[in-house]
């Protein structure tokens, strides 16, 4: 617990309040190595994230069969979307990227199978393109490891998304460790981006949301207010645009960022 608690808070350092405002009114964290979005020395330009509140998803008891029972969080987690740097809300028809971070601080005795959904407010929709993929990356292990999913023999990025219980289900294309579940465990990071594009303006009064399921009958929602400007923009790809994974902010740095 102690090591999670220290990736943790290396994390925290760049993970945004909860959105309370007009998205140009609030600055955005950027998930880069700490240098300011429009000083890179290059023509691409950082996609920072604007991150919601970690919230905590359910409980377990510590498995140890010899001490006495110690209850604690199972899983933790935020929702963010990126966006034009340094403090511009994403435009009507642009495609973006909405993301899910997770960890797994609890230590149940058989790991948490983790199910995950999109839920998307109106006016907003997947855009999933060979330009624009969705990404799963996971890290895990001591010292960390940053794994893409993509390539893992028993998980697999989706790029569709049937629907779900309430949202879209984001599930291994491969199975998982089961049903299309994510596999956690005590030390685990999740993080998953899947592009979107909004159809309509959105204010911040409707939110995007995630559903995490760990256990039965425990369900968490990591949500952020969703922004998105009138302005009209002719473009599908990302163009020049670059993201970091917010996995590659934990303290000490995974292996393989």
């Amino acid at each position: 617990m102690h090591k999670f608690l220290q990736h943790l808070l290396g994390l925290l350092l760049v993970v945004a309040c909860p959105v309370t405002a007009p998205c140009a009114a609030a600055p955005a964290v950027a998930t880069a190595d700490a240098v300011a979005p429009l000083a890179l020395p290059i023509s691409e330009q950082l996609q920072p994230w604007y991150n919601g509140a970690f919230i905590n998803i359910g409980t377990d008891v510590y498995c140890d069969i010899f001490g006495p029972p110690i209850v604690e969080t199972r899983v933790m987690g935020y929702a963010g979307f990126s966006h034009p740097p340094p403090d511009f809300s994403p435009a009507v028809g642009e495609v973006f990227y909405v993301h899910l971070v997770l960890g797994h601080p609890g230590n149940p005795c058989s790991g948490s199978a983790v199910g995950i959904e999109l839920i998307l407010p109106p006016g907003m929709v997947t855009a999933n393109s060979a330009d624009n993929p969705a990404f799963c990356y996971a890290a895990r292990g001591t010292p960390l490891v940053l794994y893409n999913l993509d390539v893992d023999p028993d998980y697999g990025c989706p790029q569709s998304y049937p629907q779900g219980v309430q949202g879209l289900a984001v599930r291994a294309v491969r199975g998982g460790i089961g049903g299309g579940a994510w596999g956690m465990h005590r030390g685990f990071w999740l993080e998953l981006l899947i592009p979107v594009r909004a159809t309509q303006v959105q204010t911040g009064n409707n939110a995007i949301a995630w559903r995490v399921n760990p256990d039965v009958g425990v369900v968490g929602y990591p949500q952020v207010a969703a922004f998105a400007n009138g302005d009209v923009i002719f473009r599908d790809q990302m163009e020049n645009n670059d993201m970091r994974l917010d996995l590659c902010t934990l303290n000490p740095l995974p292996q393989g960022c």
